[in-house]
């Protein structure tokens, strides 16, 4: 798998979804504003999701969303 991160683009987002706990998502966004997104779901998908975003992107930072119309908060 090859590593998409782009120099300065911000690094991935991973965080649990609000509408479906358990459910973790992992989203990027290059300079241009195109965005990917992948879902896990099961018993350990927050460690899938960590463990993707790394060997994806090489940076990531997972994130705590707060409920809604708080800003998020990172760990």
């Amino acid at each position: 798998m090859t590593k998409t991160s782009q120099p300065g683009a911000e690094p991935a987002n991973v965080f649990e979804d609000r509408a479906m706990p358990g459910q973790w998502r992992v989203e990027w966004f290059d300079d241009g504003g195109r965005c990917e997104l992948e879902i896990f779901t099961g018993h350990d998908a927050r460690r899938q999701a960590l463990r993707y975003a790394m060997r994806k992107y090489g940076h990531f930072r997972e994130v705590q969303l707060e409920p809604e119309g708080e800003t998020p908060r990172l760990r």
